[in-house]
């Protein structure tokens, strides 16, 4: 539990490295959530593309970390909570941490496909362990007073735990550490994890489809 966004980052970058277990949560005005990350790249007996991994913190953004309090009132910065939202993420932690452990397959347990709804889910699913299913991601909402479990895979652009981050780290952690800070626009991490190209190419592609789009429309006049 960190007080901003941004200083997730580089825990998540030394669990992936070191393939350690991280539970992370993390607290907004009225929601919450925990998750636990994927872990690394597998051990020695294991090919880095034959482990199915979970996504991390970051696996669902398409820019790099950046600062979250600038320009931005209290409640946006995620500093003001509601006074029960602390208690309920902490026990979620706990209680995720402890199942995630009693797992065989630790932080590489698979997690189950339905999202939510169910309060009594089964335990034959392939993700159980001894306490029960293990989620991917739990997320609360006090406005609502419901919660969900999604399940994310990991992005192979992450500017957190893709291979290409997570390599660079391992070769020169300081060196490393220093150029991703010293980039205020997070140019520097983008290029590294391919999300600078990821975005170019997502971008050609819009193109052609709105030009063939608009060919099909040319086409309809003919008839």
């Amino acid at each position: 539990l960190t007080d901003t966004r941004e200083s997730r980052w580089l825990p998540t970058v030394m669990t992936a490295a070191h393939d350690k277990t991280l539970i992370n949560a993390a607290l907004g005005l009225d929601s919450w959530l925990v998750m636990r990350h994927g872990g690394g790249f597998g051990n020695g007996d294991t090919a880095p593309e034959e482990v199915n991994r979970l996504g991390c913190y970051y696996c669902n953004d398409i820019v790099a970390p950046e600062d979250s309090t600038k320009n931005r009132t209290l409640d946006q910065q995620c500093t003001v909570t509601r006074p029960g939202l602390a208690p309920i993420a902490s026990s979620m932690a706990v209680e995720l941490m402890v199942a995630l452990l009693h797992h065989p397959l630790r932080h590489f347990a698979d997690a189950p496909k339905t999202g939510s709804g169910d309060f009594s889910p089964s335990t034959s699913d392939a993700s159980a362990g001894a306490l029960g299913v293990m989620p991917h991601q739990v997320r609360g909402s006090l406005v609502s007073y419901t919660m969900m479990t999604p399940k994310v895979p990991a992005f192979r652009c992450c500017t957190a735990c893709s291979s290409s981050v997570v390599d660079a780290y391992k070769a020169n952690k300081m060196e490393f550490v220093q150029n991703v800070c010293k980039s205020m626009d997070g140019a520097y991490l983008e290029d590294m994890a391919g999300l600078t190209q990821f975005r170019l190419d997502a971008a050609k592609k819009l193109e052609e489809m709105e030009e063939a789009d608009w060919d099909d429309d040319e086409g309809e006049g003919d008839w």
